[in-house]
């Protein structure tokens, strides 16, 4: 899909949520795959690592993912390759990438880059992939291993700066690079000992992003093991439902990135296409009961959202400002983003879900 096409799906995207239609005529253009719900980490805030998630654990085929980028790379812009599992512990992750890549598809990743050696480094350098996240949490030892159990900070810290290093001297424009950091409050970190440890990307990284810890809907509300911003206030329907899908790694369609474990599945994409699935009975019963206040009867896993408890800005709702980001970095790149969330916290005083820091 072009880059004007991607803009106008948003722009009607966002005039078919604001009229509340059910059935949504504008496919979504940003997708998030999950090539395994398999992780080699026990993070305190996610359900993989702490063993919340009770149903099967697998690989989705390569086949499987291949029929399922060729029935959205007709209007689909970016696929996040993550979901509830570490993306690079599949055997054909890389395989994964090029292959939406070619297809004319941004793949962005989300990784906890301790599998990222050096052999991978170069790989991942070549694959064609748009942006990483490295998931970091936490500018010290204690903060990060508090964090990431099973991690190393040092081993982990250096896979990155190797990356970083290499795409500098290979002179990669791609990928963007950002370094996120979950605000967990889980140890203290002084001011010299935060700009001791960013300082050691310069000129590498691209960006450097605080970000609110996500409750997984209501699977961590009553944890103890790290802090959280509390939704005193409720912000629905969710407009995840009417601009962006989530397909795990069995090939079920879920409405969303915390439905880890799979309790309202959409429709099977080994099964049917896309299409069929979009506004399928379930998919127009769930947004017809996230217009009219029922949603709690149909996915408990809501309650406690944070992507429900977080006021539209400029009357654009939380759940779709990835997919309006992602139309704006098509044409002025990613490092829009970043100026979009700085001008996001001048707005709301600081306090918007992420901060860039760098």
């Amino acid at each position: 899909m072009n880059k004007c096409a991607v803009i106008a799906h948003t722009m009607q995207t966002l005039g078919s949520y604001h009229k509340r239609k059910t059935t949504v005529h504008s496919l979504p253009t940003y997708f998030w795959i999950e090539p395994t719900n398999h992780c080699n980490l026990r993070c305190i805030m996610c359900p993989t690592g702490m063993e919340k998630v009770t149903i099967e654990k697998g690989y989705m085929s390569y086949e499987l993912y291949k029929k399922i980028i060729n029935d959205i790379k007709d209007f689909a812009s970016a696929i996040t390759l993550a979901v509830s599992g570490e993306s690079m512990l599949h055997p054909h992750f890389f395989d994964m990438i090029r292959y939406a890549t070619d297809c004319g598809i941004k793949v962005l990743l989300n990784t906890n880059a301790t599998l990222l050696d050096k052999e991978k480094a170069l790989l991942m350098l070549d694959s064609g992939v748009a942006s990483i996240s490295f998931a970091f949490d936490g500018f010290t030892k204690e903060m990060y291993e508090k964090a990431r159990v099973g991690a190393s900070f040092e081993h982990t810290l250096e896979n990155i700066l190797y990356f970083l290093r290499r795409k500098k001297e290979l002179k990669h424009r791609k990928p963007y690079t950002i370094l996120s950091v979950l605000m967990l409050g889980i140890a203290e970190c002084s001011e010299r000992e935060r700009h001791s440890f960013i300082k050691q990307f310069d000129g590498l990284l691209d960006e450097v992003r605080l970000r609110e810890v996500s409750t997984w809907g209501n699977t961590f509300k009553d944890t103890e093991d790290f802090s959280f911003r509390k939704n005193v206030q409720c912000y629905p329907p969710c407009s995840r439902l009417w601009g962006t899908s989530v397909i795990a790694w069995n090939g079920n369609v879920v409405p969303c990135i915390y439905n880890a474990n799979q309790d309202y599945v959409l429709g099977n994409l080994g099964e049917c296409s896309f299409k069929d699935i979009w506004n399928g009975e379930k998919m127009k019963k769930l947004r017809t009961a996230m217009v009219d206040g029922s949603y709690l009867s149909l996915l408990s896993i809501c309650e406690h959202c944070i992507v429900l408890g977080t006021p539209p800005l400029c009357g654009i709702p939380s759940g779709l400002r990835l997919t309006l980001a992602d139309a704006m970095t098509n044409i002025f790149g990613y490092q829009c983003e970043k100026y979009a969330l700085r001008a996001a916290n001048f707005i709301r005083q600081g306090k918007f879900s992420s901060i860039t820091i760098k």
